[in-house]
C-alpha cells in the first residue's frame, strides 16, 4: 500500500514547544537521494517560517534555523532553539527545487503555541563570548535574555566603555534592524567591520575597535524591555580585558576528540584550541550514520566556547559515523577554516578555500568514526572529496 507524503508536527511531551516537523510517507527513492545532502538543499525544500513578524518595523522574518534529519520514510525539522509561544509559524513542503513537480503537491501546515506571561524578572541570562580575555580582532557578542525582548531599544540601552568607564566612540556597528533570533531572546551586537577591516577606510583612519591590553566593560541598560513591557530587573556588566588579535584559520586538525564507547549515551566531545563562535558551534557540526543518516541529540557548549559535546538520543551501536564539520564555522574573530576574516586580497588562498564547489556550496570537513568499546586513536589524513561535496576527510577511531 502507497501513501502520499503527509506533513506533521510532532510534539514533545513535556513541552510542546520542542517538538519537530516532519515529512512521513516519502518514496524510497527521494530518502536515498536526501541521505548526504547540504543543510541548504534539505531547507529549499522543507522551511519553516514566522508568518507574523515580531516587532514594529520588520515585514518578513528569516527562515527559522534548525537541523535536518533524513529518517526511513521521513524527513524532519528540529529547530535549534524552541518553537516561541504567541507566534504563529508555516511549514511547508515543496519538491520543486529539486524537479519534482509531479510527486507531490505544496503541503503546507500553520502551528502555534499559547502565550505564556513569564512571572520571573527579566535579566541578562549571559553574554557570549563568556571569556573575559578577549582578542583585540573581536567580531561580535551574542546577549542572551530570560524572555522575549522588544525591538527598538538597543542602540540607546547597550554601550561599551573603555578604560576608565568611559564610552568608547564608534566601536560598536549599528544595523538598521535589531539582529534578533527568531525567539527574540538572543541579540547580536557586532564591532563596526570596517574598524576591524586592516587597510579599509575605517581602520586607516581610526584604527581597530579595541586596544591590547585594555579592559572594556559591555553595558546592557536595565531600558530594555521585555514583549511584556516590562524593564529589565537591573543593568548587566561585562567587563574583559582584550588580548592579541587572531588573524589565523581554524586548524581542524588541531582539535582533541574524546570518543565515547559503544551501548552508552556518553558524549563525543571536541575540545578546540581557542574559542570558536557559540552560536554557529550549535549548527554546523552534525554526527550522521555511515549511510548519511543525521543522529539526533543534544548539544552543549562550555569551558568558554572552547569545548563542544554531543549526547545522542539513544545509546551509541558498534559501526561507522561521519562527523561533519561546515565551513562556514567561525572563531569569536570571524576566521573560517578557510582563511581568515581580514586577510589582505593579495594574500593566496587558504587549501580549505579552494574546496568550494563549483555551485558556491560549502566544503564539509569530514570525520570517520569507528565506535566500538573503549580506545580512541586520532590520525589526520589529506584533503579529499566526498560524492555530494568537496571536504577535507579524518580518520577517528575508537578501538
Amino acid at each position: 500500500m502507497s501513501f502520499q507524503p503527509k506533513l506533521v508536527f510532532d510534539s514533545d511531551p513535556g513541552d510542546p514547544r520542542f517538538g519537530c516537523i516532519r515529512v512521513r510517507h516519502l518514496p524510497p527513492d527521494l530518502v536515498s537521494f536526501l541521505q548526504g545532502k547540504f543543510h541548504s538543499l534539505l531547507q529549499s525544500i522543507l522551511r519553516v517560517k514566522v508568518t507574523e513578524p515580531v516587532g514594529a518595523g520588520v515585514d518578513e522574518l528569516p527562515d527559522v534555523s534548525g537541523n535536518y534529519q533524513v529518517l526511513e520514510r521521513a524527513l524532519r525539522f528540529t529547530p535549534y532553539f524552541p518553537f516561541e509561544s504567541g507566534i504563529r509559524y508555516r511549514a511547508s513542503f515543496d519538491l520543486r527545487p529539486l524537479g519534482r513537480n509531479a510527486l507531490t503537491d505544496i503541503l503546507t501546515l500553520e502551528f502555534s503555541f499559547p502565550s505564556r506571561v513569564s512571572t520571573m524578572a527579566t535579566h541578562v541570562v549571559q553574554v557570549f563570548p563568556s571569556d573575559d580575555l578577549l582578542p583585540e580582532n573581536l567580531l561580535r557578542f551574542y546577549i542572551r535574555f530570560s524572555n522575549s525582548m522588544q525591538r527598538g531599544r538597543a542602540e540607546q540601552e547597550i554601550s561599551l566603555l573603555g578604560p576608565g568607564g568611559r564610552p568608547a566612540p564608534d566601536v560598536l556597528y549599528r544595523p538598521p534592524v535589531e539582529l534578533w533570533d527568531r525567539s527574540m531572546r538572543h541579540l547580536t551586537i557586532l564591532l563596526d567591520p570596517g574598524r576591524l577591516k586592516r587597510g579599509v577606510g575605517p581602520n586607516r583612519e581610526l584604527g581597530p575597535p579595541l586596544k591590547t591590553g585594555l579592559d572594556y566593560t559591555l553595558v546592557v541598560g536595565s531600558g530594555m524591555r521585555d514583549v511584556s513591557g516590562r524593564s529589565l530587573s537591573k543593568r548587566f556588566y561585562k567587563t574583559f580585558c582584550v588580548a592579541e588579535p587572531v588573524r589565523e584559520p581554524i586548524e581542524v586538525n588541531q582539535w582533541v576528540v574524546v570518543a565515547p564507547g559503544g551501548d552508552t549515551r556518553h558524549p563525543l566531545v571536541l575540545v578546540f584550541p581557542r574559542p570558536l563562535d557559540w552560536a554557529l558551534l550549535l549548527h554546523t557540526i552534525t554526527v550522521a550514520s555511515e549511510g548519511g543518516r543525521t543522529i539526533p541529540g543534544r548539544i552543549a557548549i562550555d569551558q568558554c566556547e572552547k569545548r563542544w559535546s554531543f549526547t545522542p538520543s539513544s545509546p551509541w551501536v558498534a559501526g561507522l559515523y561521519k562527523m561533519q564539520v561546515e565551513s562556514t564555522l567561525e572563531d569569536v574573530c570571524g576566521n573560517t577554516v578557510a582563511g581568515p576574516f581580514d586577510r589582505p586580497l593579495s594574500q593566496s588562498t587558504h587549501p580549505a578555500e579552494a574546496l568550494v564547489g563549483s555551485d558556491g556550496s560549502s566544503p564539509i570537513f569530514q570525520f570517520g568514526i569507528t565506535v566500538e568499546r573503549k580506545r580512541l586513536e586520532f590520525e589526520p589524513k589529506s584533503l579529499a572529496s566526498t560524492n555530494s561535496s568537496p571536504a577535507s576527510t579524518a580518520g577517528l577511531t575508537v578501538g
